[in-house]
C-alpha cells in the first residue's frame, strides 16, 4: 500500500490534478519513470489512459517511499 492520504484527488474536477508531491518526488518520478509534470505536482489528467495509470501509479509509489 502507498503510504500518504490520496483522497484529495478523487475530490479534484478538471484536466489537471494536484498530486501533492514534492519537488524531489516529482524530479524522480521524471528520471527513473519518465513521467512529466509540474515541480509543484500538477499533472495533465488528459493526458492518461487505462494503459498509463498503472505506471503513473508505480511511480508514484516508488517516489513517495523512496523519497518521504
Amino acid at each position: 500500500e502507498t503510504p500518504g492520504d490520496w483522497s484529495h484527488i478523487i475530490k479534484q474536477i478538471g484536466m489537471f490534478t494536484f498530486t501533492g508531491l514534492n519537488s524531489d518526488q516529482v524530479a524522480f518520478m521524471r528520471q527513473e519513470y519518465h513521467i512529466y509534470m509540474t515541480s509543484d505536482g500538477r499533472i495533465s489528467m488528459a493526458g492518461l489512459s487505462s494503459r498509463t495509470v498503472p505506471h503513473l501509479a508505480d511511480a508514484i509509489h516508488a517516489a513517495v517511499t523512496k523519497l518521504k
